[in-house]
């Protein structure tokens, strides 16, 4: 399994507690984010997210499934979806780009 195979076909942008923004690519940038920062740690949506993410990379659930249980993590917790795009980061190591 690559990936391709568990990377979603629209990125999740989070507006998270502490100001900053932050793009999930896939169900193994959002299980990362609910394992080790997510604030609540609780709750029937979170429990579903942590689920279905694994489940997504293991190969045996659909991405999108585990995308949308992220979506409905983040409203349990008070999260808001970003609406500012020049706010957002990503953790994704960025190509050199070659300067003409």
């Amino acid at each position: 399994m690559t990936e391709a195979d568990f990377t979603w076909t629209r990125p999740v942008e989070l507006e998270l507690p502490c100001g900053l923004s932050r793009r999930f690519l896939n169900a193994y940038d959002a299980l990362d984010f609910l394992d080790a920062e997510w604030p609540t740690r609780r709750g029937f949506a979170y429990e579903r997210a942590i689920r279905l993410c694994r489940l997504a990379l293991r190969g045996s659930r659909s991405s999108e499934l585990a995308r949308s249980a992220f979506l409905a993590a983040a409203t349990e917790a008070g999260i808001r979806e970003c609406t500012d795009p020049s706010r957002i980061m990503s953790f994704r190591p960025q190509r050199n780009r070659a300067v003409a």
